[in-house]
């Protein structure tokens, strides 16, 4: 099976990666795993997949992807339309991820960013850390809250082609049962109480941390 997980940042999409890679390998279906084979943005741009030749001749697929519009291969693809006619076309299961609250995924991307020194460096994006954000980020912050809503427009248009749209917030804020079994169910996932435990459950997956101490940045 060849599962793709479409979404933006700070989404919850790298624990539900690792809770549908869980799941899999409890179930003995190992799967080639692609972690944003095409995200060209990061300090590790050049360790990035340039074509899609390495996932194109497998049969069982879990890759993670953002939708910006030049997050994808393009030595295999002349435009960002061809590439998701691919995609359409060569995955089976398509989960479409994002979040409700457009301010505090804006808050997050922007202090990582802000992190990375313009993208030179690695935040840790999954590191626990405190977002000591300051009254003169409020700007950057209200443009990429902006940004993030035009994205939730691509992603419930790529939701609307058929494909399930699930919020971080049913998944790791509520926790919600149903939430959960629609995902696993669409998957043809097993209930795993480990899986959901360590990329669900568990307290230590949430990034932010609310009180400064002097552990955590």
């Amino acid at each position: 099976m060849r599962i793709a997980i479409v979404c933006n940042g700070r989404s919850g999409s790298t624990s539900t990666f690792n809770y549908i890679n869980c799941c899999l390998n409890t179930q003995n279906e190992k799967h080639h795993t692609f972690f944003e084979p095409f995200n060209y943005v990061n300090p590790d741009r050049d360790d990035k997949l340039k074509s899609i030749e390495e996932i194109s001749n497998k049969e069982n697929v879990l890759l993670k992807t953002f939708i910006d519009v030049d997050n994808y291969p393009y030595e295999s693809f002349t435009t960002v339309e061809s590439y998701w006619e691919w995609v359409y076309s060569f995955f089976d299961k398509i989960v479409v991820l994002e979040r409700k609250n457009k301010r505090l995924q804006a808050e997050s991307l922007y202090y990582h960013i802000k992190l990375s020194k313009n993208r030179t460096v690695s935040p840790d994006w999954h590191k626990q850390k405190y977002y000591d954000i300051e009254e003169n980020d409020e700007t950057h912050i209200q443009g990429i809250t902006n940004h993030l809503e035009s994205e939730s427009t691509v992603l419930k248009s790529i939701s609307d082609k058929g494909y399930p749209l699930f919020y971080y917030e049913d998944i790791f804020v509520d926790k919600n049962p149903k939430t959960i079994e629609h995902l696993n169910h669409y998957c043809n996932l097993k209930y795993n109480q480990k899986c959901v435990d360590e990329w669900i459950n568990s307290p230590y997956k949430k990034v932010r941390i609310e009180k400064k101490s002097n552990n955590l940045i």
